[in-house]
């Protein structure tokens, strides 16, 4: 007997019973249903990285994979929703391209971004961007660390400033990934040149994505802190979530994994005011909660969508901006996600946070 039949039918039986069509999700609470935010022109085809700045303004980066026709650009989008552009990432020499992704402003007001170029060059192009600021306003662009595989997250704790480094494309360590650590010290004079993965001294913590269902290999995306300093992140292609703790030197005294219940992990923040941490979910078009006590729920989940109604579309960054918890959507399929086709309506979504 066909056993995998049986339990199907069963399952469909069951489903029919309860009165949804098959293959629908169950019914979920609408007060976190997801809302549209703002639309965002084809110039930013492919929303990412969010950052605040002092003034409350976010910054928005747009690599713009989608439709590379169009260059990585920095937009600013201000409190009352008004989006202007910000500043002009350089291209890459090599590549003509600029990539920016994850971002948040450093200490010395300066803001830095992750210059993804693994989808122009797998040669060790991606750098991470310092954009000097004067009087509060953009006025250059300085690689401060150069020889990332595939820079995605940037996140700063005191003087240090923590990037994932999603794919290190090691033969013989499939699905090894990686998480780096800067002080604000180093960027002086000519750029850090990181030694090829996995020997550089930056890198602090390594993570192996296991094989999988999407057959995804990529590994260390978001990076969040927690109201203890505890950082903590998630691979893309298993969902593993992991948590670096360090003692009061600064030191990593651990490296572990919290939860195996996701399977896909990709940006995530920390809301300072509940000390949740909020997941994207872009394999199911979901986002998670991760709370101060350790239970992981889920937030909300969609199906397949265009997200011209503000349902997620790929969800890739959340950021917290009051009480509102605004995704960027990325919207730009890989195998294996709800996702199915990339289409032209570019997309940031809310949810109102109740607290």
């Amino acid at each position: 007997m066909n056993f995998t039949w049986v339990i199907w039918a069963a399952a469909m039986l069951l489903t029919a019973c309860a009165g949804s069509p098959p293959g629908a999700l169950p019914p979920q609470d609408n007060a976190h249903r997801p809302s549209l935010f703002l639309a965002l022109p084809a110039t930013c085809n492919t929303p990412d990285g969010m950052t605040l700045d002092a003034s409350g303004s976010m910054i928005l980066s747009c690599p713009n994979f989608n439709e590379p026709q169009y260059p990585g650009v920095l937009m600013r989008i201000d409190p009352q929703n008004r989006l202007t552009d910000y500043f002009a990432a350089p291209p890459h020499p090599d590549t003509q391209r600029a990539c920016p992704m994850g971002l948040e402003f450093g200490p010395d007001g300066h803001l830095y971004y992750a210059d993804n170029q693994y989808f122009n060059d797998k040669n060790y192009k991606s750098r991470l961007v310092r954009v000097v600021h004067e009087d509060g306003k953009p006025v250059r662009a300085e690689v401060v660390v150069d020889g990332f595989k595939l820079a995605n997250a940037v996140r700063w704790q005191g003087n240090h400033v923590f990037v994932s480094d999603t794919f290190f494309d090691v033969p013989s360590q499939p699905g090894l990934s990686g998480v780096y650590r800067f002080s604000l010290d180093e960027f002086r004079g000519r750029p850090l040149r990181l030694r090829p993965a996995p020997v550089d001294p930056h890198l602090i913590a390594t993570f192996t994505t296991v094989p999988n269902h999407r057959n995804d290999l990529a590994g260390s995306d978001g990076l969040a802190f927690d109201l203890n300093g505890r950082l903590f992140t998630g691979n893309f292609g298993d969902g593993v979530l992991s948590r670096l703790t360090f003692d009061a030197a600064g030191k990593l005294i651990a490296n572990e994994i919290i939860s195996r219940a996701l399977t896909c992990t990709d940006g995530m923040v920390c809301d300072r005011k509940s000390g949740n941490i909020y997941i994207t979910d872009s394999e199911k078009n979901a986002i998670h909660v991760l709370s101060p006590d350790g239970a992981l729920t889920k937030l909300w989940e969609n199906e397949d969508t265009d997200g011209a109604d503000g349902l997620l579309d790929q969800p890739c960054e959340p950021i917290v901006r009051g009480d509102e918890l605004i995704i960027a959507n990325f919207d730009m399929p890989f195998p294996g996600l709800k996702n199915t086709a990339y289409d032209q309506h570019h997309t940031l979504s809310v949810i109102r946070l109740r607290r």
